[in-house]
């Protein structure tokens, strides 16, 4: 297991939300970086994960886990995770809370992680669609 300090600048973890497409549902993105926001031109790497997410009622994230892929279990992996106080590894999950936010439903969605070059997680986009559940 490893440990992350308590940070020294603690920084939010950045959700952004795509507005309800009947067919596509929910797109969102999960940002990591410490100026809340990922370049696609930084994306080097995308890698598919199940995500557990739980949704509050109106359809903001309360919260999510997901289970890092092997060879990608690293401290370079989680150094931008390290800066947050809201995220958590406890090998081999990653659990997320977003404060101030209540699940109302827990549901399992498609992730893909993103990697910038240096091999760091910089980011997560999660595809759910609750037509389909």
């Amino acid at each position: 297991m490893f440990e992350f300090p308590t940070p020294m600048f603690p920084m939010p973890i950045q959700v952004e939300r795509s507005s309800f497409d009947p067919e596509a549902g929910y797109e969102y993105h999960v940002s990591f970086g410490r100026n809340g926001k990922v370049d696609e031109k930084q994306v080097e790497l995308r890698i598919p994960v199940e995500v557990a997410v739980s949704i509050g009622e109106t359809g903001e994230l309360a919260d999510l886990s997901f289970e890092l892929p092997k060879g990608y279990r690293s401290q370079e992996t989680l150094t931008l995770l390290r800066s947050h106080r809201n995220a958590q590894y406890v090998e081999p999950r990653v659990f997320v809370v977003f404060p101030g936010v209540n699940g109302d439903t827990v549901i399992l969605a498609d992730g893909r992680l993103e990697f910038d070059a240096g091999g760091r997680m910089i980011g997560m986009e999660i595809s759910w669609n609750p037509t389909e559940d």
